[in-house]
C-alpha cells in the first residue's frame, strides 16, 4: 500500500532552533573574583565620594556616598557568602554533598 494520500501536514517535521547555546565552561565558578572586583570598585568609589562629599552635598548628590558605602558593605557580605560556599564544596558539606537531603535544599 502506498502513502500517496498523506499530506505534508501529516508528516512529522523536525524542529530546528534558530539560536543554539555553545557548550562553554563557566569562567568563574565560585564567583569570588567577580565579587572581589566589585567590592574593590565600590571601596574606591566610597573614598572618592567621601573626599568630594562637600561638593556633592552642594549639588544635591550627597546620597552617592551612601550608595557607595552600601555597595561596599554588600560586597563584603557577598564575599563571605562565596568563601563559605567554596569551603562547603571543598569539605563536601554543602547542599549538593553526597547524602544531603534534596528535599531540604532550595533550588537555584
Amino acid at each position: 500500500m502506498s502513502d500517496v494520500s498523506r499530506t505534508p501536514a501529516d508528516v512529522p517535521h523536525e524542529h530546528h532552533h534558530l539560536l543554539v547555546q555553545a557548550p562553554v565552561p563557566a569562567v568563574d565558578v565560585d564567583g569570588i573574583r567577580v565579587v572581589t572586583v566589585g567590592t574593590a570598585l565600590f571601596a574606591v568609589a566610597s573614598i572618592l565620594t567621601a573626599l568630594l562629599y562637600p561638593r556633592l552635598q552642594g549639588d544635591g548628590r550627597g546620597w552617592w556616598l551612601g550608595v557607595c558605602v552600601s555597595g561596599f558593605v554588600l560586597g563584603l557580605v557577598g564575599l563571605l557568602y562565596c568563601w563559605n560556599r567554596v569551603r562547603q564544596r571543598r569539605r563536601g558539606t554543602g547542599p549538593n554533598a553526597a547524602g544531603a537531603d534534596p528535599s531540604r535544599t532550595i533550588a537555584p
